[in-house]
């Protein structure tokens, strides 16, 4: 899925790239060609997941870590960002421990 990352360093310009919700950790990859930076969160590691209203641009989530850092995402499609704010949500706070085994 195509989103847009801000947030993740003080400083930095929003990223586009490519976002993979893996069982254990979601991925963001970067498009620049220069760097194709990767960042990876652990579910175990995200400590909330917030939905604000949706915008024109798209439907923005917050992921605040253990670890104090804030990853903002921008999805365009509105269904996508709900789809994915419920598996993090639901990854990130299991109630059986079995569903983060990948089978």
């Amino acid at each position: 899925m195509c989103v847009s990352l801000t947030g993740h360093q003080a400083r930095e310009r929003p990223a586009l790239g490519l976002s993979t919700f893996l069982p254990r950790t979601p991925i963001f990859v970067e498009n620049n060609p220069e760097t194709r930076k990767e960042t990876w969160v652990l579910h175990s590691m995200v400590n909330s997941v917030e939905r604000p209203p949706t915008t024109p641009s798209g439907s923005q989530l917050i992921l605040r870590c253990k670890d104090f850092r804030v990853f903002q995402i921008l999805i365009p499609q509105e269904r996508d960002c709900l789809d994915v704010h419920a598996s993090l949500v639901r990854l990130s706070r299991p109630g059986v421990y079995v569903y983060l085994c990948v089978v």
